[in-house]
């Protein structure tokens, strides 16, 4: 009895271990993410600077502390707890779905004590994270139409930003986001004696670097998710229309501009509308 018993376990055990190999494989090369290196010192503090507000971070190890900033929620900090340790691991999760990944080491004087976050995401590939759905795609489009419409609905709050052009007024009239998707509400009024008929309207990113004693621009399209309101694109003599443009929600650097872009159709006036890093930093979020 004790034989046959002793046998039985022997074959379950075997069954399991098939059935473990069975049922596991390597990790193929395309699903490896590659992580960031930095340097951290006890005596200094080291700030990471991210595109969106941070939701998630884990530092590996006790010998490191780490938090994000309360006033700023897309900085954050950490230092060494010790004058030197292991290499250690640190992740962090943001507002948009993206993983960063760091591997962490020792410097008694580390010479960078910022790293900028948002210029990883204005060029290079960052991987994204798997997002849950939230819904059939027709009911997400409800959804974008319905903050679209109360966006262009919402009480003008910012009344110092805009451009001109021979009677043809554009200007920013509120910032406001939802999740990760900000809503540009602008304003566009006719003084002028003749209808303004809209050719076309884009986004880009612009930032101007001193080469000598030139000045070199960088433009970065911005794909825009939705223009609401697109359909009227004609603005009698004295009268104004509201567009509103969704565009994924950003922050940027202080050397840069978010542009909004009308050119008149079969006409000369193009309007250059400037968003700064302090506007996009205020927007308020869409309720």
């Amino acid at each position: 009895m004790r034989k046959l018993l002793l046998l039985g376990l022997l074959l379950l055990s075997a069954e399991a271990t098939r059935a473990q190999i069975a049922y596991s494989q390597n990790l193929d090369k395309n699903t490896f993410q590659t992580s960031y290196a930095i340097k951290v010192g006890s005596n200094k503090t080291t700030h990471l600077i991210f595109p969106f507000e941070i939701k998630y971070a884990d530092l590996g190890s006790k010998d490191l502390f780490g938090e994000a900033v309360a006033n700023a929620g897309n900085v954050f900090r950490i230092k060494a707890t010790g004058r030197t340790f292991l290499e250690s691991s640190l992740t962090v999760i943001t507002s948009d779905g993206r993983l960063f990944s760091f591997l962490v080491s020792y410097d008694e004087n580390p010479l960078v004590l910022t790293y900028d976050l948002t210029r990883v995401g204005m060029g290079a590939i960052v991987p994204k994270t798997a997002k849950v759905s939230t819904g059939s795609p027709a009911r997400l489009a409800d959804q974008l139409n319905g903050l679209g419409e109360r966006a262009m609905t919402s009480k003008r709050r910012i009344k110092h930003i805009g451009t001109e052009q021979q009677g043809v007024n554009l200007h920013l009239k509120n910032i406001l986001y939802k999740d990760d998707v900000m809503f540009l509400v602008l304003g566009l009024d006719n003084d002028s004696k003749l209808d303004y008929d809209m050719d076309f309207l884009h986004v880009f990113v612009s930032q101007a670097k001193k080469a000598g004693e030139s000045s070199v621009s960088q433009d970065v399209p911005v794909e825009a998710i939705k223009i609401f309101n697109a359909s009227e694109n004609t603005v009698p003599h004295r009268k104004e229309i509201t567009k509103v443009v969704a565009i994924t929600r950003m922050t940027l650097e202080k050397d840069r501009r978010l542009m909004v872009q009308i050119n008149e159709k079969e006409g000369g006036r193009m309007l250059t509308l400037p968003i700064g890093t302090e506007e996009l930093a205020s927007a308020r979020p869409l309720l």
